[in-house]
């Protein structure tokens, strides 16, 4: 059992771990031009879990607040250390950011295939809303259609 993450947010000396991370997720991955480009739009925020006691980087989660919305950007684990909770704490955490920035709405889109992600969006309360054809482009040149998700988030106490 890996241990706990402990979730902070991304520095600039992460950008290059996290890059190399979402290679490891992503057929079409961000590089670390790509990972500052997104993180220098207005709204934009990026999470890193760190293992407990460590300076590991196991994952990331990046999203942007507009108006009273939050997107998913994108979320990654390195493979060594899925299914150990980091994506959970890492969705939960950028939710708990989105409502601290008063947005009411958390959405995404995720490959209708990748089954793992799909169980995690779902236990936290995104449904379905959307269907997007053919809009990620894997190794092979084939396509994957996309799922929108959405759920709506607590209000502020």
């Amino acid at each position: 059992m890996t241990p706990r993450s402990a979730v902070e947010a991304l520095r600039t000396a992460d950008i290059e771990i996290v890059a190399k991370i979402h290679a490891t997720c992503f057929f079409d991955a961000w590089g670390p031009s790509m990972i500052r480009q997104v993180l220098d739009m207005p709204g934009t925020f990026g999470l890193v879990a760190r293992r407990q006691n460590y300076s590991s980087i196991v994952g990331f989660a990046l999203a942007r607040v507009a108006a009273d919305e939050c997107e998913l950007l994108s979320l990654g684990v390195a493979s060594e250390y899925r299914a150990n909770g980091a994506g959970t704490q890492l969705l939960t955490a950028a939710m708990a950011r989105a409502v601290s920035e008063r947005a009411r709405w958390f959405f995404l889109e995720v490959a209708e295939d990748n089954e793992a992600a799909l169980r995690l969006y779902g236990a936290h309360g995104l449904t379905k809303v959307g269907y997007r054809l053919n809009y990620y482009e894997n190794a092979d040149g084939s396509k994957t259609n996309a799922l929108t998700m959405r759920c709506a988030l607590p209000d502020l106490v």
